[in-house]
């Protein structure tokens, strides 16, 4: 019993570990959404800046937009965001786009523009990154059928 304990508690911290990376590398974290866009889209950017950060700002130059774009302050102290429209005459690939926080701390993050937009898989519940807690849901899953699947081969040994 105490092996099947040990054994939960190691691979509860696991999954712990593996489903919430996001929560210690918040500062400086940028974001950019949709990741894909059509030439003369709209996208959004968001960051999370250090506490006591004013300002931060976007390099727009890889997109043929201004060379700093301030963001505007969002309600969160250190958080940030701005929407701007992509050009129509931008050419399609992938473009890292730097996000500056004002204290020096930055972030990259990666815009697709695609001539057709984004690609049409369906509802989308993908397209915004991994949900945290649905895969904390699914590794408490996990552990529980593990130790069920072990304290029933232990009744049966």
């Amino acid at each position: 019993m105490r092996r099947i304990l040990l054994s939960g508690a190691m691979l509860a911290g696991t999954t712990a570990a593996l489903a919430l990376p996001g929560v210690a590398a918040a500062e400086g974290a940028g974001a950019v959404t949709p990741e894909t866009v059509k030439p003369g889209g709209r996208v959004t950017f968001s960051t999370v800046c250090a506490d006591g950060v004013k300002s931060a700002d976007v390099a727009g130059t890889t997109l043929g937009l201004a060379a700093r774009i301030p963001m505007e302050a969002g309600k969160s102290p250190g958080t940030f965001s701005v929407s701007v429209d992509i050009p129509a005459t931008i050419s399609a690939g992938t473009f890292n786009v730097s996000i500056d926080c004002a204290d020096g701390s930055s972030s990259l993050v990666k815009l697709v523009v695609s001539p057709s937009g984004g690609i049409p898989t369906g509802g989308g519940s993908t397209a915004q990154g991994p949900n945290r807690t649905l895969m904390a849901a699914g590794g408490g899953l996990l552990l529980v059928g593990a130790a069920g699947a072990l304290a029933l081969r232990r009744r049966s040994v």
